[in-house]
C-alpha cells in the first residue's frame, strides 16, 4: 500500500456514479458516503493502480503520485488476477 500515491477526484467533472467508489477494494474510498467519491485512506492505495480511474466514465479521476513505481507491475494491480500483496 502506499503514502504516495492516490486519486484526486475532480469534483466538476465527476457526476458521482460511484463506479470508483464500488471499484476499490482496499478502502481508499468511504463507502458511507458513497455514490459520491470522498478519498478517506490514501494509504490504502495500491502504489500505480488506476483501477478506479480507468472506470471513470467521465475521466474525474487523476492521481498524486509517481506512476512509473508501481508495486503490481504495469497498470492496475487490481485487474489481470493480481492480489494486490506486492508492495514497493
Amino acid at each position: 500500500m502506499s503514502k504516495t500515491w492516490y486519486p484526486l477526484i475532480n469534483g466538476e467533472l465527476c457526476t458521482e456514479c460511484g463506479i470508483c467508489v464500488d471499484k476499490c477494494t482496499h478502502g481508499v474510498y468511504d463507502k458511507e458516503k458513497a455514490p459520491r467519491p470522498v478519498v478517506t485512506y490514501i494509504e490504502g492505495c495500491v502504489q500505480g493502480c488506476t483501477g478506479c480511474g480507468s472506470l471513470c466514465p467521465n475521466g474525474a479521476i487523476t492521481y498524486f503520485g509517481d506512476a512509473s513505481q508501481t508495486g503490481c507491475g504495469d497498470g492496475c494491480c487490481c485487474e489481470g488476477g493480481c492480489n494486490c500483496t506486492e508492495t514497493v
